[in-house]
């Protein structure tokens, strides 16, 4: 039996499974108008890519689109390999039949409200990958290599970027505008609301703004709009009539005469405050009648080690997420703006943990600042002063060790001390 052909331009597909995916007569699936890149800014460690972080540790990336959709770029990314996952190592003819799954096809820049977006179709090949796809609708991130400039401390550019494979990831670096999606991009069409004439009686209210009210009420009266709404309903204009309009002008009769009365109050207290040397003088008299102590100095506040805030937020919890995967690199990391202090002590704990097990330079770093203690009774200030200076020397260790490559799976360029230093000479040679 024949089934319905739906031809999407490039492929001869024969079922839909949503706007955006389909499928060919064997069963591989299409995924059309994948975002696989963006330009702007992202967010990097120092042992990511070759650049000197700034205060807070991080480096950000700047992605100009004439580098993100430079002709070479765009077509570097055509027929290359989809992976689940970034690879240890980039695709290559020898492990391509082991990672990739698919392929990266029809690559162009995006238009309209995706015109900041490199855009490619997937053509997922294997059925692991489909079902995962199918289920999930996961982010992608694209892997390549590019060439840093360093523009300031903690700030770079990318350049001369090199497609190698697109990665379906849980979480990628672009944000969730990269991923597979099902629906097309579509602007709001919705028009502002007018405001009515009930909604400038609550500001005027609030204002205190007598006149401004009473000519709310005026246009309610001149419209016969008595509910405050927009809507053409003249059946329940007709029912709710002059009574309506009458409840309302008592109502707000009787807040303007509480206003006055209000304000009376305000300017008979301000009028009548006392000074700042008989409030002292009160005070030190209630608290002598109260207590029997004429002694006023506060007692010095003590140091409680157990105080910590509850909800960590902001750059305080990325500061923790960006050490815990310092200490143990792939570590699930909790997501969203904020999270909750017993969350980040697991996360400071589990990375500490990760840490101490991977290798013998982990073992060290971490021994070196919890000194014999058992990691799973350190709480609060003891855990963080042990996982912070635990994250801080493995950072300077991966700092100073040779690396012969750029150590990113999103964006990073291979690349060697001699190739830098080669490159340094051929820049300089023409400045001269």
């Amino acid at each position: 039996m024949k089934h319905q052909t739906h031809d999407k331009g490039r492929y001869y597909t024969t079922a839909d499974l949503g706007a955006k995916r389909s499928t060919t007569p064997e069963g591989f699936l299409v995924c059309h108008d994948v975002p696989i890149a963006r330009t702007g800014t992202q967010l990097y460690t120092s042992d990511e890519v070759p650049i000197d972080p700034g205060p807070d540790g991080l480096i950000r990336i700047e992605r100009p689109p004439e580098e993100v959709f430079r002709p070479e770029t765009v077509t570097s990314f055509e027929g290359k390999p989809v992976t689940v996952e970034h690879p240890n190592d980039f695709v290559t003819p020898e492990n391509w039949g082991r990672l990739a799954l698919g392929i990266t096809t029809n690559v162009r820049r995006g238009e309209g409200i995706a015109d900041d977006l490199l855009i490619a179709d997937l053509v997922i090949t294997d059925q692991g990958a489909i079902s995962y796809v199918n289920k999930t609708l996961p982010e992608v991130s694209a892997g390549y290599e590019a060439v840093y400039q360093q523009i300031d401390a903690g700030r770079g550019v990318q350049r001369d970027i090199v497609g190698n494979h697109v990665a379906l990831v849980e979480r990628g670096r672009a944000g969730p505008r990269c991923s597979i999606q099902d629906k097309e991009p579509t602007m709001s069409k919705t028009t502002p609301k007018k405001r009515t004439w009930m909604d400038r009686l609550r500001t005027a209210f609030k204002a205190n703004d007598e006149a401004a009210m009473e000519e709310a009420l005026a246009e309610a009266k001149k419209t016969g709009d008595e509910d405050g709404d927009d809507d053409e309903d003249e059946e329940k204009k007709s029912k709710t009539g002059d009574a309506a309009i009458k409840a309302l002008t008592a109502v707000v009769g009787k807040l303007t005469a509480d206003m006055a009365t209000l304000s009376k109050l305000v300017k008979d207290a301000a009028e009548g405050e006392e000074t700042e040397e008989e409030r002292k003088k009160r005070e030190a008299k209630e608290a002598e009648g109260k207590t029997g102590d004429t002694v006023l100095e506060p007692e010095a506040p003590g140091l409680n080690p157990d105080a910590k805030g509850t909800v960590l937020s902001g750059d305080s919890l990325k500061a923790v997420i960006s050490k815990a995967e310092i200490l143990a690199p792939g570590i699930t990391v909790p997501t969203g703006d904020s999270a909750q202090a017993p969350v980040v002590e697991a996360l400071q704990r589990k990375a500490l943990l990760t840490c101490l097990q991977g290798s013998e330079a982990g073992r060290q770093a971490v021994a070196t600042f919890s000194q014999g203690r058992d990691l799973s009774t350190l709480t609060g200030d003891s855990l963080a002063a042990v996982f912070n200076g635990a994250a801080e020397l493995v950072r300077v260790r991966n700092n100073d060790a040779a690396k012969p490559r750029t150590a990113t799976k999103d964006f990073g360029k291979a690349t060697t001390v001699s190739a830098l230093n080669e490159a340094n000479r051929a820049f300089w040679s023409g400045k001269r």
